[in-house]
């Protein structure tokens, strides 16, 4: 606010202050000394504070007025908020910068206190926010604004600590980041309403869920777009869709619309299909889609009595629990030019259109032949012939070849009986009518087999041209895919239209799945088509039994060979993996071995030295030495032992052996009995850990030596005057325990590496251990479920935070 108010007095408008809370923070006070301030100081119960002085403002008439915290409740009053000072100067024409906290909207003081569990004190009703000229969103990550809050940015030192475990928690300060996203986003769809509506766009920009996206590639990439966002807005799978029909002809966009699919996120699929919407609706329904989105322009949506049902009545006929949007394609074509829709692919034969010829075969053949036999002595058999042959053409073409051979055969007898000397007999007098008749039938017949033999080709070309396709895209998905297996496995389930398909592998007598799609019940190869993928045939390919054609099992067997590298990439990833394993267990025992031949080796040298010495019995020693080379032994041996259990608890968490004995226990005994394991914790802590906390499930051997490790770390790092603080306090239905030191910290970029095993970090001597605290501390709370953080102390520090829940919720969902 200050900053903008800054940039506009360099223009030149008049600016003043109207109030600002700058809390003692130096920055904010430098930069709202450079203005003139109207400020009324109002004074309630001997409590002063500075409020908007309207009278005065309006009086003085500056261009803009700075005004903070829009929300504040003048002198408490309830029904006095600042933002209505900020009206009455507004309607006095003189505009304001103000702020205002997301948890100050109105609409979203519930939800605010429900996730913080602090209602806010003041509201500012949200058409007054959304009336603004401007609306900005000061946007900052969790991470960023508790930094700040740690340096003291904000509040004052002695209250950023419990700030930070309450209000201001990461989980907090996310929930509230999301609301406000969510709120200035509704704030730009109205606008953006606003304009449509100001400039009479009609177009839809409303954006809803999730998708399965028919792509035809004639749309660009807008149906693509729109799609990804109605997925984005439910965290929903983007699939595309493009279905192979007879022609196989494809909009020039297509290509684009796939690598658009896959950049957003989504994956891409192609079928062939006889039928667009039987193909369509059967993709939906193997996928399970609960959306679908389709492209349709004007041209698409015409329809007459006589052509096919449209995409869209299609769907919405065969998908009755599947929502389907209908996405708007109609691009505005250039001034002067005519838009002409792409060539609409060449479909099959529908009922309705075989309706339409069985109609034209049983109706409109007598009705030609009773015309005919009135324009008897006008025409001759052959004219008649020519004219039924064009007839049989269009039931052909109509219907398909048994419509063609029907008609062919019908009027060739209609012909015959009422046409054809002698009449109403079906003997032939004239040697040719016999020959025109046999023509005629040779003629009609071929037609509707050659009619029929096209379709059936064209058929089988656009199958495989959408196999071809299939192929040539599970190869590239072959080499750009981590694990390509379950990827290849599902274009194949696509391609093909399986109900299920598996990868099983042979182990003893049995097969088990190592990849699956489709249905959850377990294929065997005695329940599918199974094509072995390995040379001894313990893996083999299964689908669906008697799902595909001899053809199609001819293409598969292509897809065979793509998954047989596939697992063999598999295998070599696996044997990758192990290989990192095993560097990873060498470097470990490199480790230990060095904790052990240079850490466990300076106690045991203290302690062989303070022996032997004592042993001397030419040497004599006072009192007092020999209670030191005692102590030194003493000492000794304790760092001793506390480096074994080190290292055996490493050991326990490297193999996966920790066993967990979670019980409710008290807190502050567990962390009276930490601190005994901390040498002079006594003099260098600070505990308060009521004993009025609730019970917490854990273990409690496991969470004393995570909370003794974080302790002893604290204690090393700080300073001598700077005792550690151990606090606890109860956040919603858990418990945080926070380790507050005063020491150097770490920076952020080290956090992760700082719990590694034998990492000393900066250790300015030997003396510190051999790296493993941290380490054995992460791993004993991670394994009981609960969570260790790290955030900067405010003032310089480290403060390390244990999240345990509290008896109540575990109970609860037991």
């Amino acid at each position: 606010m200050l900053d903008e108010g800054l940039r506009r007095h360099a223009r030149g408008a008049d600016v003043v202050i109207g109030v600002v809370d700058h809390q003692d923070r130096a920055p904010i006070e430098c930069r709202a000394a450079k203005f003139e301030s109207v400020t009324a100081h109002l004074d309630s119960g001997g409590v002063g504070s500075d409020e908007v002085a309207v009278d005065a403002i309006i009086a003085r008439r500056p261009s803009v007025v700075l005004v903070d915290d829009m929300a504040h409740l003048v002198n408490g009053d309830n029904e006095h908020g600042r933002w209505r000072d900020i009206e009455r100067i507004r309607d006095a024409g003189i505009d304001v910068i103000t702020t205002v906290n997301v948890e100050s909207l109105q609409s979203l003081g519930d939800v605010v206190s429900s996730i913080t569990g602090v209602h806010p004190v003041g509201s500012v009703p949200d058409s007054v926010v959304r009336d603004a000229d401007q609306i900005e969103l000061v946007d900052m990550s969790p991470e960023a604004l508790r930094r700040r809050l740690a340096h003291g940015n904000v509040y004052p030192p002695e209250h950023v600590d419990a700030l930070l475990a309450n209000y201001f928690r990461p989980e907090n300060l996310a929930a509230l980041r999301q609301l406000a996203l969510l709120w200035v986003a509704d704030d730009v769809e109205d606008r953006l309403q606003d304009y449509t509506a100001d400039r009479g766009i009609t177009e839809a920009w409303e954006v809803r869920e999730r998708v399965v996206v028919a792509l035809t590639g004639t749309a660009g990439d807008a149906l693509v777009r729109r799609a990804s966002r109605i997925a984005g807005r439910s965290s929903a799978q983007l699939i595309g869709v493009h279905v192979v029909s007879e022609s196989g002809a494809a909009g020039p966009d297509l290509e684009m619309q796939r690598r658009l699919v896959v950049e957003l996120g989504g994956t891409y699929r192609e079928v062939a299909g006889d039928d667009v919407a039987q193909a369509l609706a059967r993709f939906a329904q193997v996928e399970h889609a609960t959306q679908l989105v389709l492209g349709a322009g004007r041209a698409s949506t015409r329809r007459s009595w006589l052509a096919r049902p449209t995409i869209v009545a299609s769907m919405l006929q065969r998908l009755g629990n599947v929502d389907i949007h209908v996405i708007s394609t109609e691009a505005p074509s250039p001034r002067g030019r005519s838009h002409r829709p792409p060539r609409r692919p060449s479909q099959p034969i529908t009922a309705k259109l075989r309706f339409l010829a069985w109609t034209v075969c049983l109706a409109g053949l007598p009705v030609l032949t009773f015309v005919l036999t009135r324009l008897r002595t006008h025409i001759s058999v052959g004219t008649a012939l020519l004219l039924d042959l064009t007839v049989v053409i269009a039931v052909a073409a109509l219907g398909g070849m048994l419509p063609g051979l029907a008609a062919s055969v019908f009027a060739f007898g209609l012909t015959n009986w009422f046409l054809t000397p002698p009449l109403h007999t079906l003997t032939v007098r004239d040697a040719e009518n016999v020959v025109e008749l046999a023509v005629f039938i040779t003629v009609t017949m071929v037609v509707s087999l050659l009619v029929d033999r096209a379709a059936r080709r064209s058929r089988e070309a656009a199958r495989a041209r959408a196999e071809a396709g299939a192929l040539a895209r599970s190869a590239a998905t072959l080499v750009g895919s981590h694990d390509p297996l379950p990827e290849l496995l599902e274009q194949l389930r696509a391609t093909f239209s399986l109900e299920a398909a598996s990868v099983l592998e042979r182990q003893g007598t049995g097969w088990w799945p190592t990849v699956t799609v489709g249905h959850d019940e377990l294929l065997t190869p005695e329940a599918g088509d199974a094509i072995d993928l390995s040379a001894d045939g313990s893996v083999r390919l299964v689908v669906s039994a008697g799902a595909l054609s001899p053809d199609q099992l001819e293409v598969l067997r292509a897809f065979a060979d793509q998954l047989s590298l596939a697992l063999q990439a598999r295998v070599l990833r696996a044997d990758s993996a192990k290989a990192d394993v095993l560097a990873e267990t060498n470097a470990l025992r490199a480790a230990l071995l060095q904790a052990v031949s240079h850490d466990l080796r300076t106690p045991l040298a203290s302690i062989k030295a303070s022996a032997t010495g004592l042993l001397q019995t030419g040497i004599t020693f006072t009192d007092q030495d020999r209670v030191d080379l005692l102590v030194n032994i003493d000492v000794a041996a304790d760092r001793l032992d506390r480096m074994v259990r080190n290292l055996l608890d490493m050991s326990r968490l490297q193999s996966g052996a920790v066993v967990l004995s979670t019980a409710p226990v008290a807190l502050e005994d567990v962390v009276a009995a930490a601190l005994t394991d901390v040498p002079h914790a006594d003099r260098r802590t600070i505990v308060s850990v009521p004993d009025s906390l609730p019970l917490v499930m854990a273990d409690a051997a496991l969470l004393e030596r995570a909370l003794a490790n974080v302790i002893s770390n604290a204690v090393a790092w700080s300073p001598p005057d700077a005792p550690v603080r151990i606090e606890a306090g109860l956040i919603g239905r858990s418990i945080d325990v926070r380790v507050i030191d005063r020491g150097p910290g770490v920076p952020l970029a080290l956090r992760d590496a700082m719990f590694l095993p034998f990492q000393r970090l900066g250790d300015r001597s030997n003396d510190t251990g051999a790296g493993l605290g941290l380490a054995i501390a992460k791993g004993f709370i991670e394994a009981m479920g609960a969570r260790l953080d790290v955030d900067d102390t405010p003032g310089g520090g480290l403060t390390m935070s244990f999240r345990l829940p509290v008896e109540a919720e575990l109970a609860g969902i037991t």
